[in-house]
């Protein structure tokens, strides 16, 4: 611990920023980027970042956070080059609607009994500060396809456009798989016509935002679950091919039920 207040660290980060890109003596790559470019960049970062809080790792949180946080700013100087407002606007800005939209911390409005509470005042203000902007136009096109759909689903739900509760949404579920299932009867994916491929993917689309659905119902996301599966599949897998590793071999060496008896003690072994 430093004793340090946050906004000295972010000037002297600010400068850090301005020094890189200075025309003379900054950094060439750097100085060549421009708002469009460093989207990739932003990404990336933002997944080092969650991945980061997932582990619940202190040291990558720190370094990744910081990352992140010079992506911010660095954004700050673009913006600053191109439209004359930096950083300091962008905080300022932001600072100003975290007050407006939390009218119950800040003595504006009456105490909210719980976090669903928040979250409905949120969605209220924000429609009023932004009344002729569609329902689902606040849910940002580049998230994630299963988070998305969380969130989607969940803006339809503030509008009254939702199942009373998962037993529906599961009864949905059923029903988006039983439209798949008839489009797959002699499915060759080498032979299929692009017609009935393109059906296929509409249907499971829609099997998928059911599910998102369902999850958002249950009181999770879609997304996090699947996260979570992939990461007990990749352990499991690990474990699989560490045991034929012992023996010299490769799951390819050896057969299904082999690999399924494998897989089973992965699943006991590992969680």
């Amino acid at each position: 611990m430093t004793g340090r207040s946050p906004g000295a660290a972010l000037d002297e980060l600010d400068q850090v920023i301005a020094r890189l890109l200075d025309p003379e003596k900054g950094c060439p790559w750097d100085i060549k980027q421009t708002l469009r470019s460093i989207t990739g960049n932003v990404l990336e970062e933002t997944y080092e970042l969650l991945a980061a809080l997932r582990a619940e790792n202190p040291d990558e949180i720190r370094e990744e956070a910081g990352d992140f946080l010079f992506q911010a700013a660095f954004i700050g100087r673009l913006t600053q080059a191109r439209w004359g407002w930096g950083l300091a606007e962008i905080i300022d800005q932001n600072r100003a609607k975290m007050v407006a939209r939390h009218p119950h911390v800040f003595g504006q409005g009456a105490q909210l009994a719980d976090a669903q509470a928040v979250l409905d005042q949120w969605q209220a203000i924000k429609r009023r500060d932004k009344k002729h902007e569609r329902l689902m136009a606040s849910v940002p096109e580049a998230l994630p396809a299963l988070q998305r759909a969380h969130r989607l689903n969940d803006r339809a739900a503030r509008a009254g456009f939702d199942w009373p509760g998962p037993a529906q949404v599961r009864l949905k579920v059923d029903e988006e798989l039983a439209e798949l299932d008839e489009l797959l009867p002699g499915y060759d994916r080498r032979a299929a016509a692009p017609e009935r491929l393109g059906r296929l993917k509409a249907e499971m689309g829609d099997v998928l935002l059911a599910l998102a659905n369902l999850a958002r119902h249950l009181g999770f996301s879609a997304e996090d679950a699947l996260s979570e599966a992939n990461d007990r599949f990749v352990r499991r897998f690990d474990y699989l091919e560490e045991a034929l590793a012992r023996e010299n071999l490769r799951p390819e060496d050896v057969g299904p039920e082999r690999l399924e008896g494998l897989w089973e003690e992965a699943k006991v072994r590992t969680g």
